[in-house]
């Protein structure tokens, strides 16, 4: 590693009022929110990075919240619950205030550059220093000030931080232009359906006949999801005090958290063969599609299965032989998920079941119309962006630490970064 890299603790790269914990919740009271106005910045935005808000304020609030604006290059982290989430604020992030659970960084441009302390908080070091200061033993919170400011980083000169944020960069935009891909190509799949299956277009001309779920086309039919489908399944968790249902595991064992309405290409746990003889769980193809059973917000989640594996028994199963049929399934489970999410029951926990899936109907065509349809083209480049995406976050996350400590020395690497 270069001698010109620096042993520093945070607060020797914050500017002046450079952190910033959100209001507290006698301050953002939620009946003073809006549906319009200037939006609240919530964990969800750190956690996923994303820019969905549920909640505004009024110029008046704004003005009296002031200091809790968003500007950008800001890096706001969340800090209860799921703690040490960063996300950066970008030039075209709409101006807003943060929430009581985010925590603001505004970093001096003259020592750090604000994406190196992204980068630096999203390595393993990093993002362990915020986790490992956490405390709370049911709700997980975020360390206060004077312990935060004193987490320790390796500093290079600001070329060199260049040169590594240049080089990150370039992974996680490919991975930003695939998940965008997909995102396109999904909606056109809907777009598809909803234009053939739903409101008929192409068949308007023709014969339709009452059915229970309306005017349909003649010669197609109405069936329960149970006809439709070759087989449902539900899922099963082996005893978690048997280590030799789970230690080395490869049997991919997936939970509803990890449920949401995409294709599904890795799971974060795994079983043994001995825990999948000696238990519920099944072994479900490829092409399955899964579906959420329990929780509230994620009942009627549903994946799209891209290597075997097994689930909780809170997720449901449904296997068609045919890719075609499944895709046609899975267009029709996402148009229909508000509407499957209404039917769970339970006053605690919002809970389906087999049985009420199986017995959904839905509207079904001749084969061959399907078979026609470019669905499979579609969801196969969906399926093939997810695993690039895939390979390169495991790049990104392996070049990580050996840019961020030195152990790659990128100074002497001339190019062109404008």
């Amino acid at each position: 590693m270069s001698l010109e890299w620096n042993d520093v603790v945070l607060k020797d790269v914050l500017s002046e009022k450079g952190y910033i914990r959100g209001p507290f919740g006698s301050a953002l009271k939620r009946a003073e929110m809006k549906s319009e106005g200037i939006p609240v910045y919530e964990q969800q935005n750190a956690i996923y990075d994303n820019r969905i808000f549920r909640y505004f304020i009024d110029e008046e609030k704004y003005q009296s919240l002031k200091r809790f604006t968003t500007y950008p290059d800001d890096l706001i982290i969340s800090c209860s619950g799921t703690v040490g989430k960063v996300s950066i604020i970008k030039h075209d992030d709409p101006k807003g205030i943060i929430s009581q659970a985010l925590l603001t960084l505004r970093v001096n441009k003259d020592l750090i550059l604000p994406e190196f302390l992204k980068y630096f908080f999203s390595s393993y070091e990093g993002y362990n220093s915020l986790v490992s200061r956490s405390t709370g033993s049911v709700q997980v919170n975020i360390s206060k000030r004077a312990v935060i400011e004193e987490i320790p980083l390796k500093l290079p000169p600001l070329d060199v931080q260049q040169k590594i944020v240049y080089y990150l960069s370039l992974i996680d935009k490919k991975i930003g232009i695939n998940e965008k891909i997909n995102k396109n190509l999904q909606e056109l799949a809907k777009s598809i359906y909803r234009y053939h299956f739903i409101d008929f277009e192409p068949y308007s001309q023709g014969n339709f006949i009452s059915t229970t779920l309306g005017e349909i086309p003649e010669n197609w039919s109405v069936q329960l999801i149970e006809e439709f489908v070759d087989d449902m399944k539900n899922g099963g968790t082996p005893k978690r005090g048997e280590p030799d249902y789970w230690d080395n595991g490869t049997i991919p064992w997936l939970k509803t958290g990890e449920i949401n309405n995409n294709i599904i290409i890795k799971s974060e746990e795994h079983i043994t063969e001995l825990g999948l003889k000696n238990s519920s769980a099944k072994l479900l193809p490829i092409n399955s599609i899964i579906m959420a059973l329990y929780g509230k917000g994620t009942a009627a989640r549903i994946g799209l299965l891209k290597h075997e594996a097994t689930t909780n028994q809170a997720c449901c199963a449904m296997i068609c032989n045919d890719f075609n049929k499944t895709l046609f399934l899975y267009l029709f489970l996402l148009f229909n998920q508000k509407e499957i999410e209404n039917l769970a029951s339970g006053s605690v926990q919002q809970n389906l079941s087999k049985d009420i899936i199986a017995n959904l109907e839905l509207v079904v065509p001749p084969i061959e119309i399907i078979e026609k349809l470019p669905f499979k083209e579609i969801y196969d480049k969906i399926s093939n962006n997810y695993f690039e995406i895939e390979y390169l976050t495991n790049l990104r996350d392996t070049l990580l630490p050996k840019l961020m400590s030195g152990e790659i020395d990128v100074s002497k690497i001339n190019c062109d970064l404008e």
